[in-house]
């Protein structure tokens, strides 16, 4: 059982599987209270906000957080630019890797 509290004390317990990625977690706590997931930060016992690709593991207890609409919707930009530099830095490593294998085969 995961027990997520708010400032004022504990809000719900929710079973949960360890292998439960954060984002499902996060949309599963918003819809119980009735607010849209994007508004909704959860952070760990150290005060660190978990991201959505992270398993929920072993943890036992999380805090919420809601955020404004306009909070909410500035932590998506800057999550999708993120997101986006990620991939981009892939896409160049692999473009790089083929390039020196073509060089090799030739």
């Amino acid at each position: 059982s995961l027990r997520i509290i708010g400032i004022s004390g504990e809000l719900c317990s929710l079973s949960v599987q360890p292998a439960w990625r954060v984002a499902k977690l996060r949309c599963l706590v918003a819809q119980t209270f009735g607010f849209p997931a994007a508004e909704l930060a959860l952070l760990d016992d150290s005060k660190t906000e978990l991201k959505d690709h992270s398993a929920v593991g072993e943890r036992r207890q999380l805090t919420a957080v809601r955020l404004s609409p306009s909070a909410a919707e500035q932590k998506a930009m800057e999550d999708r630019e993120f997101m986006g530099g990620l991939v981009l830095q892939r896409a160049r490593k692999l473009a790089s890797q083929e390039g020196r294998k073509i060089e090799s085969s030739t």
